[in-house]
């Protein structure tokens, strides 16, 4: 399975617009984790811990991380719009990376065998 995922990558890096959309989760990622140190005084790793699990969607499981200023809850909630957009479109597009890496892989299987 890993073989796969790692073949829909190399097939998804080849799109001509997978770079800025990985780049920009990357970007949307580096200024959560900032935003989040600096406006929380949280560690880096706290900091980033809380801004994947925001972007994913999954809940934060310590107790200690908790938003207390109204003005961090209203960047989250921007982050969160954003972020689920990119992580979607990502996803997207592996997902139609993997059908075509599936697609010729039959196709060569086919071959092979009318060889």
């Amino acid at each position: 399975m890993l073989k796969r995922v790692a073949r829909a990558f190399r097939y998804a890096a080849l799109e001509a617009e997978f770079a800025p959309v990985v780049g920009a989760a990357a970007l949307l990622l580096t200024s959560g984790t900032l935003t989040y140190m600096l406006g929380q005084d949280w560690s880096l790793v706290d900091a980033l811990y809380f801004a994947v699990a925001t972007v994913t969607t999954t809940s934060v499981s310590d107790p200690d991380l908790v938003l207390e200023d109204d003005w961090m809850k209203l960047f989250t909630i921007f982050y969160q719009l954003i972020g689920i957009g990119i992580l979607v479109e990502i996803v997207r597009r592996l997902g139609a990376a993997f059908v075509l890496a599936r697609q010729e892989e039959a196709a060569a299987k086919r071959a092979a065998r009318q060889s």
